[in-house]
């Protein structure tokens, strides 16, 4: 006979942040993201991604290290996936296209763009040659949402719908009576206890990879900080943490999750400069931005703060978090879209924070829905938003439990018992949930 004893622990360790270069084979299927191939897709290429990590296809998301805005992350030849006869040769993808490798493709991949395509316009490629490309990260797990109701919630709602990414139900239309969209009393819970809000699970981990809030007021935060407090401890957990227009101040300048005093409104943008054209959140295409950065940025006019500006002689808790600022001063004047680590423990350019999350800012009160993209140069925005739903650690292989084992036994005996010592560690960035090990 034998008696096993099983120890779990549950741990978090910080992973390698670096880019990593990768081979594809012949037969990768690739999602263009860029106006060539995705002018009228764009948004729709977003939900196909989603839909195939929901089915645990693993998506590679390519992005050239130290590339400038509008060059290619990787040129290679391919033929239409709906038809073969449209031959594509030595095209530069460019603005962060989707690869899915050749050793991954099979039949259950190929029935999902199938049916994909038959309701959705969405271009995808099947490769003709081999290639490389940088792993900007390596998606391998659906995000779970969960929608902010602060009043504003048709924004995103808008923004999900056009790509057609679902609730925790199934349902792309994101309803109020969605149980992931959760009212500020239900994301505060009880005042002064931690992690007993909606956002979490009984036993303090979160129930979701991404919170969106476009638009709480300032007034409403200052009245029930509970709410940012509760964010705040969410994001002591590898998430992200999405916020738009007045919603920036509401929560930065409480919680202050990137800077030290909070924010100042700054004016509306229309010349920018795009920088960190690497960032998994900068990708776009279809903007004509010249060699030093600098470009329009049309976004909607209105909406109660356009961009962001730190305090005199203030910084943020660490540089380089911007990707669209004024074109003619340094970072912290005039910032449109930024993003950061939790108190600015990491660089902004590292895979992951260990068990941190991210937060993300975006200036303008809501943008564009409308296609083809370059003709709608005011739906770039969302597709800047989309961006973030894909980057935090929890959707990617570097946030993932990972799991070692170890068994031992007693020594050998004559005698009937013998005891068995399985130890379960989790080496991941994430909390592994419902966890069964079996002998």
């Amino acid at each position: 006979m034998k008696r096993t004893v099983v120890t779990l622990l549950v741990m978090a360790f910080a992973l390698s942040g670096t880019a990593r270069a990768k081979s594809f084979g012949t037969g990768s299927i690739i999602i263009p993201m860029d106006v060539d191939y995705q002018d009228s897709g764009m948004f729709k290429a977003y939900g196909l991604v989603y839909e195939l990590l929901r089915n645990d296809v693993p998506i590679y998301w390519v992005i050239k290290q130290g590339k400038t805005f509008g060059s290619a992350d990787f040129t290679t030849d391919a033929v239409d996936f709906k038809d073969s006869q449209t031959v594509i040769t030595d095209h530069g993808y460019r603005g962060g296209p989707w690869v899915i490798d050749s050793a991954d493709v099979n039949d259950t991949v190929k029935a999902i763009i199938v049916a994909w395509q038959a309701v959705h316009v969405t271009t995808v490629h099947v490769t003709t040659k081999d290639f490389e490309g940088d792993i900007g990260r390596k998606l391998v797990a659906a995000p779970t949402i969960a929608m902010h109701a602060d009043g504003n919630q048709a924004i995103a709602r808008s923004y999900m719908v056009a790509a057609h990414i679902p609730d925790s139900t199934l349902d792309p239309t994101w309803p109020d009576s969605s149980p992931d969209m959760l009212t500020p009393a239900e994301i505060a819970g009880t005042v002064g206890v931690e992690r007993d809000g909606a956002l979490f699970s009984s036993n303090g981990r979160p129930r979701y990879c991404q919170l969106m809030t476009m638009h709480w007021g300032v007034g409403d935060a200052e009245k029930n900080p509970e709410v940012v407090a509760e964010v705040k401890e969410f994001l002591g957990f590898p998430t992200h943490f999405f916020a738009e227009c007045q919603a920036v101040n509401a929560f930065e300048n409480i919680g202050f999750f990137l800077t030290f005093n909070g924010f100042e409104i700054g004016k509306e943008q229309n010349k920018v400069k795009f920088v960190n054209a690497d960032s998994p959140f900068a990708q776009i295409d279809g903007i004509v931005i010249d060699v030093d950065g600098i470009g329009a940025w049309d976004y909607l006019k209105g909406g109660s703060e356009p961009s962001y500006d730190l305090p005199n002689g203030d910084s943020y808790r660490i540089g380089g978090i911007t990707m669209i600022t004024k074109f003619d001063t340094s970072e912290g004047n005039g910032d449109v879209w930024m993003t950061g680590y939790l108190n600015g423990t990491c660089a902004p350019t590292e895979e992951d924070c260990g068990s941190l999350g991210k937060v993300s800012y975006l200036g303008g009160h809501q943008y564009d829905v409308k296609l083809p993209i370059s003709d709608n140069p005011k739906s770039q925005g969302t597709r800047l938003f989309l961006n973030s739903l894909f980057e935090a650690p929890c959707a990617t292989d570097k946030g993932q439990p990972f799991f070692a084992f170890t068994k031992s036994a007693d020594p050998p005996t004559a005698e009937g018992n013998v005891t068995y010592h399985i130890l379960v560690q989790n080496n991941g960035l994430s909390t592994a949930t419902d966890v069964e090990v079996r002998d």
